[in-house]
C-alpha cells in the first residue's frame, strides 16, 4: 500500500479483496486505519492457525504465543475469540485430548495432570468435568501400579541395594511426585512389591 507515492505497508490479498481495492483507488485516513487493522488482525489469525495446525491448544497457549511473537494482548484476544466461535479452539475438547493422551501413553495421576491443566490455561470446573467423564478410581490405581512395576524396572540397580522400607519409600515418593495421591501410591507400593 502505497500512500503519497511512499510503502506505508504491506497489504495481503486477502485484505485488498474484502476491501475491493484496486491499483489507482483512492482512499482516505480512515479507510488506511481499517486497513492497518485489518491486516494485523489478517496476519496474527494466519500466525494463529499455523500454530494450532501443529496440534491441538488451548486459548491460553494461543494467546500466549501470539503476545511472544510482538500481538497486542487485545488483538490476540479478538484472533482467539475468532478461533472459538468458530471451533478451531476449544478448551474443553482440549482438555479431553489431553487427558486421553496422558492415559494412555504416560502414568500419571490426577494432581500432575490438573497442574498442567492449569498451566494451560483450563479452567478448574473443566478439569473436574473432563476427570468424571474419563478417570475412574480403578484408573488411578492401574495406572499408579503400572508406574510403580515400571520404576522397578527401570531402577532395578538402584533399588536392589536399598532395604525394603527404602525401596518402599522411594517408590511411593515416586509415585507421589507423578501426581497420585497418597493412599493410591501405598496401594500400588504395596501390591508391587508383594
Amino acid at each position: 500500500m502505497y500512500v503519497d507515492g511512499a510503502l506505508a505497508f504491506d497489504l495481503s490479498d486477502e485484505v485488498l479483496v474484502r476491501f475491493g481495492l484496486k491499483t489507482g483507488d483512492r482512499i482516505d485516513d480512515q479507510t488506511v486505519e481499517k486497513l492497518s487493522t485489518s491486516e494485523a488482525f489478517y496476519r496474527a489469525h494466519q500466525f494463529a492457525l499455523n500454530y494450532i495446525s501443529y496440534r491441538p491448544r488451548s486459548s491460553k497457549e494461543v494467546l500466549d504465543h501470539l503476545r511472544r511473537k510482538g500481538y497486542s494482548p487485545d488483538l490476540g484476544k479478538k484472533v482467539v475469540q475468532h478461533l472459538q466461535k468458530n471451533g478451531m479452539i476449544n478448551d474443553i475438547e482440549f482438555a479431553r485430548l489431553f487427558v486421553r493422551d496422558r492415559l494412555k501413553r504416560k502414568y500419571v495421576g490426577k494432581a500432575w495432570m490438573r497442574r498442567a491443566l492449569y498451566e494451560k490455561g483450563i479452567s478448574s470446573h473443566l478439569v473436574e468435568k473432563v476427570f468424571k467423564e474419563y478417570i475412574s478410581d480403578d484408573d488411578q490405581e492401574m495406572a499408579a501400579r503400572q508406574a510403580a512395576e515400571k520404576r522397578l524396572r527401570i531402577a532395578a540397580p538402584a533399588l536392589e541395594k536399598l532395604d525394603e522400607t527404602r525401596k518402599r519409600k522411594r517408590l511411593v515418593d515416586y509415585l507421589l511426585r507423578r501426581g497420585f495421591p497418597t493412599e493410591v501410591a501405598l496401594k500400588a507400593v504395596r501390591t508391587v512389591l508383594s
